[in-house]
């Protein structure tokens, strides 16, 4: 009990020190008149019975604040609401979304008697001429237009649109276009006397004049482009959007919002089917302002860093990492090339000086290989030479005058065997200089003839060895003599030197000329020592089985043949015997066949 006492007590006080502060003066917020905005809707002419009572429930609805109502053009519409003059507006749709994103917000939208559609209420009515001929919305084309303002939503914009769903440009289309402001009566005389082609009236507005007043506005004028429509009972020309709408301002509370909405709601339909209701679509709105670049697409129209911003923003992103990539990409390429660069360079230089030390290494070996062969290519004249010496000692010796002619011809063959080793030593030269041999044509078989000859001079033991098989076809060819000598004679005492242990040598040389081989020369021994090991040492140079060979000689020969067009090739005969097959590539110029003389 005590407790409830308490509490009953702690109550009292309060109220006794809240109610000075509820019965206290309101502020200026609180008494502030609410204003009221309106271009069509709050014009005196326009004759909408439920405008007085609409007036009458917001004034209920925001007491003990005063409801002012201002009747105002378009742009003093945008300016007081720019301005945040205005709590309330009543205006049509394309209003509302204009100024969308200033914190403005619809509550509720009109419906009529031959409007009772709130969603497709609004549109324009286009009148003509009649002595134009205008019927059709294609005929106005070229014609002059009297509308209300360049930005109004009911009349300018409305009309734009339909002419851009038709596929005209609706800048062009018109010869010329007469702003002449809101009053419909002014662009209607326009019409009349001859001033403006064609004009127009709101939806809605000739039928509700002529039922109030019996004058019908479009006598004496031609109606264009009426279009069928089951959303209103009026005529238009035009598509047909969201009628007046009732909008609000964040100046006012939103317990006095709905208690505006409540009131308006209450208010049933007038005799003209007049109430207030809800709207549901605004997305034609929208796409107008879109398509015509209007209203919040005003940017459209010009290239802005807004617009582009807004349109491009994805691709100027991807333009803005393409261009970095780009930039890292140069500079990663123009980095890498400059290293591949010098890495090549300096490996180029690299190479040279490698080339050079192995040029330098080529050079010693070919003085070191030319040393070979003057080793032994001049053992051979050089011995005969110290045979010939030798014999002329001798014959000085024992000198007779019988003896005079073989000292004649001992010291002929020393001179022979002379200019021989002057002729090595110059092709030597020839090679060692990279320098070409002197032109000579010899004659095969002839040449042949005379390198056994030779070689049975210096070695009189081999006179039985050979078997010689020459065709009777003669080739001459371009081969210097001496280094053909050189070649064959290597030949010829290698199958020597491979007989000193056979019980019956022979070497046997022979000559064929044929269509299908061509001109060959065969030289081949019956030693029997040629094996695959042996066969196998001749393909690599410097190779030999002969405790005294240096093995240049077959390297001598194969160079010496190949180097004037010749081929040479070792095969093993059954026999297990060496045959060596040179076949001969006539030069240019030289004749195939025939005899010396020719």
């Amino acid at each position: 009990m005590l407790s409830n006492l308490g509490i009953s007590l702690t109550t009292a006080g309060f109220l006794l020190i809240a109610c000075p502060l509820i019965s206290a003066e309101p502020t200026d917020v609180q008494t502030a008149p609410v204003y009221l905005y309106g271009v069509e809707f709050t014009r005196p002419s326009f004759e909408l019975k439920i405008a007085k009572e609409s007036y009458e429930a917001i004034q209920k609805s925001i007491e003990p604040r005063k409801l002012i109502v201002r009747n105002v053009t378009t742009s003093g519409l945008d300016e007081a609401i720019k301005e945040r003059k205005a709590d309330i507006v009543i205006t049509n749709s394309g209003i509302y979304r204009r100024y969308l994103q200033n914190g403005w917000r619809d509550v509720l939208t009109l419906a009529t008697g031959v409007q009772p559609n709130p969603d497709q209420a609004v549109g324009s009515l286009i009148l003509a001429n009649k002595k134009l001929g205008i019927n059709t919305i294609e005929d106005l084309k070229g014609h002059s237009i009297a509308l209300n303002t360049p930005s109004a939503f009911q009349g300018t914009l409305t009309i734009k649109k339909e002419l851009l769903d038709r596929h005209y440009d609706p800048d062009t289309f018109f010869s010329k276009i007469l702003y002449l402001g809101t009053n419909p009566q002014k662009r209607l005389e326009a019409v009349r006397n001859g001033e403006a082609d064609s004009t127009f009236l709101s939806v809605c507005y000739a039928e509700r004049h002529k039922r109030k007043t019996g004058i019908d506005l479009t006598e004496g004028l031609d109606v264009v482009g009426v279009k069928p429509n089951l959303s209103s009972h009026c005529l238009t020309s035009t598509d047909l959007y969201p009628n007046f709408s009732l909008l609000v301002s964040s100046n006012l509370s939103s317990q006095m919002i709905r208690q505006i909405a409540e009131n308006l709601l209450r208010i049933k339909p007038n005799a003209d089917g007049e109430y207030w209701t809800f709207a549901s679509d605004y997305d034609p709105v929208d796409k107008m302002y879109e398509a015509l670049k209007e209203g919040p697409y005003q940017h459209l129209k010009s290239w802005t860093l807004t617009r582009i911003w807004n349109e491009f923003k994805t691709l100027i992103l991807l333009l803005i990492l393409s261009l970095l990539f780009a930039i890292w990409h140069i500079y990663a390429t123009g980095k890498a090339v400059y290293k591949a660069t010098n890495d090549i360079l300096k490996a180029t230089q690299d190479q040279k000086k490698k080339a050079e030390e192995i040029q330098s290494i080529k050079n010693a070996l070919v003085v070191s290989s030319l040393s070979s062969v003057i080793a032994h290519e001049l053992g051979q004249p050089l011995a005969a030479c110290l045979f010939y010496a030798n014999s002329l000692d001798k014959l000085l010796k024992n000198w007779t005058a019988a003896k005079k002619a073989m000292a004649l011809e001992a010291a002929e063959a020393l001179q022979q065997q002379l200019t021989r080793v002057t002729d090595i030593l110059s092709i030597v030269q020839n090679y060692a200089a990279k320098r070409k041999s002197k032109k000579e044509f010899i004659y095969l078989n002839d040449s042949i003839n005379k390198i056994v000859a030779n070689f049975v001079r210096s070695q009189p033991a081999s006179e039985k060895l050979f078997r010689l098989n020459l065709c009777k076809d003669e080739l001459k060819v371009s081969f210097p003599q001496l280094e053909f000598e050189i070649a064959i004679s290597n030949l010829i005492r290698n199958s020597y030197q491979a007989l000193k242990d056979k019980s019956d040598p022979e070497i046997r040389i022979s000559t064929n000329n044929s269509r299908s081989s061509g001109f060959e020369i065969c030289i081949t021994d019956n030693s029997g020592k040629f094996t695959e090991e042996v066969r196998s040492q001749l393909e690599r140079p410097l190779a030999s089985k002969k405790e005294e060979g240096t093995g240049l000689g077959i390297s001598i020969v194969k160079s010496i043949l190949r180097r004037h067009g010749f081929g040479v090739k070792f095969q093993r005969s059954d026999d297990h015997n060496l045959v060596c097959i040179i076949t001969v590539f006539p030069n240019e110029n030289s004749p195939t066949s025939g005899g010396k003389n020719e």
